[in-house]
């Protein structure tokens, strides 16, 4: 028997994360607390995957979305010309 599969560090990751947001929302450590916290998490993925979930259906009311790409700031758009350093020996 394997110790520790993927399985296994994928769920004790999952209760890891669980733990940890359960402390930080200052639950009580009951069953009832646990659930609660559960259904945060829940909640809360869900809220997040609404967005992407409707643009992946392209069903939202203000069309398509548009990602715009990042600025690219300092940097110039022509080609760049290779000049060797004055240290450079031409060794490799």
């Amino acid at each position: 028997m394997k110790i520790l599969t993927f399985k296994r560090l994928i769920g004790l990751t999952a209760i890891g994360g669980v733990a940890y947001v359960h402390k930080q929302r200052g639950g009580e450590w009951t069953v009832a607390g646990i659930k609660d916290t559960l259904r945060y998490l829940w909640s809360s993925a869900r809220e997040t995957m609404t967005p992407v979930k409707d643009a992946a259906r392209g069903t939202r009311d203000r069309g398509p979305i548009v990602i715009d790409p990042p600025a690219r700031s300092g940097l110039s758009d022509t080609p760049r010309s290779h000049s060797p350093h004055k240290d450079d020996t031409g060794r490799h």
